[in-house]
């Protein structure tokens, strides 16, 4: 069994100080295991979507995509701790590079009662930053502005974790975090005509998560630019839909916005006539944070795409469609 590393955090201590000088209470070693969770089975998902001899080329590739973002394993983790008064302070905060599914730690900190929070997989997501770190109470993940947003390099993972040290009782504290992403994928069957020029971008996604509530915030409309993997098959990464428990059910809605549903992808396809077609894909359930959506379609001759054996996805079509409005599609 490997033991744990002892990590002092760089710093240097007088007496029990360890942050702040008005500490007054000696501090201990406690141990904390970071450990990634994921609810989703990527291999099993992809299978039980995509089954023919066709679909089975399209499914390697998705599979090879979505790899690296359903491994379960931390580039880089950010740890916060809070005191749990009413002043809500940082204690302390770290952020180290383990590239690794579980790290374990020794740390020597004052014996107090803590609200721990860790992110992880934060560097390298350009499309996210990190804001109110100053107190667990608006410490959030806010979606970068734009009008248009490449798919989320990485998939993110939080943590919260209530600490009750200030008296004499656990020393072990397991943190196990899970996914805050998700991600979609559109399959597309296009036997009837050759593959034309499409763009797929997906609407109806979260901008912030707040980490010590746990929850997502829609602050303002998006739109998550797929990646095209080939010719039939487009993949995004980007933060979840409103859940149920959020919003009320698409049949609750009143009439105009039923096609809305929980989240939507829209499908430019360019004609050979240099005309685009709309089609915007509305799903009646949510896209749930550490999920893998397989949405399968059919093009038409038309541009259009129409689900496939999916009761769920509402679909409405524009021909002639121009470019304009609220956002900006590059088609």
């Amino acid at each position: 069994m490997k033991r744990p590393v002892l990590i002092l955090f760089g710093l240097l201590f007088a007496g029990c100080n360890l942050i702040y000088d008005d500490l007054s209470v000696c501090g201990k070693d406690y141990y904390l295991n970071y450990e990634m969770r994921l609810v989703t089975d990527i291999q099993m998902t992809i299978d039980e979507k995509l089954t023919t001899i066709k679909e089975r080329p399209i499914a390697d590739t998705l599979r090879q995509w979505m790899a690296p973002i359903f491994s379960g394993e931390a580039h880089d983790l950010d740890m916060s701790f809070f005191s749990t008064d009413e002043l809500d302070r940082l204690r302390y905060h770290k952020n180290e590079i383990i590239n690794a599914k579980q790290k374990s730690y020794t740390l020597y900190i004052p014996r107090e009662d803590y609200m721990h929070l860790a992110l992880v997989n934060i560097l390298n997501n350009h499309n996210i930053a990190v804001s109110g770190e100053d107190h667990a109470a608006t410490m959030r993940i806010a979606q970068i502005s734009g009008d248009t947003l490449d798919s989320h390099p990485t998939a993110v993972y939080s943590a919260r974790l209530p600490m009750q040290m200030a008296q004499e009782g656990d020393e072990s504290y397991y943190v196990h975090l899970y996914m805050v992403s998700s991600a979609v994928a559109l399959v597309v069957d296009s036997a009837k005509i050759d593959p034309l020029d499409m763009k797929v971008v997906l609407s109806g996604t979260a901008t912030g998560f707040d980490v010590r509530d746990s929850s997502f915030t829609y602050d303002h409309p998006s739109l998550i630019r797929a990646e095209r993997l080939t010719d039939l098959c487009y993949a995004m990464v980007s933060l979840p839909s409103r859940s149920a428990a959020a919003a009320p059910a698409p049949a609750l809605l009143p009439e105009a916005k039923k096609e809305a549903g929980y989240w939507q992808l829209k499908v430019y396809v360019r004609k050979p006539d240099n005309t685009v077609t709309e089609t915007v894909l509305s799903v009646d359930y949510p896209l749930l944070a550490g999920r893998l959506e397989i949405i399968k379609v059919e093009l038409h001759e038309d541009g259009s795409v129409v689900p496939l054996a999916n009761s769920h996805v509402g679909a409405s079509v524009t021909l002639d469609w121009k470019a304009g409005g609220e956002h900006e599609i590059d088609v």
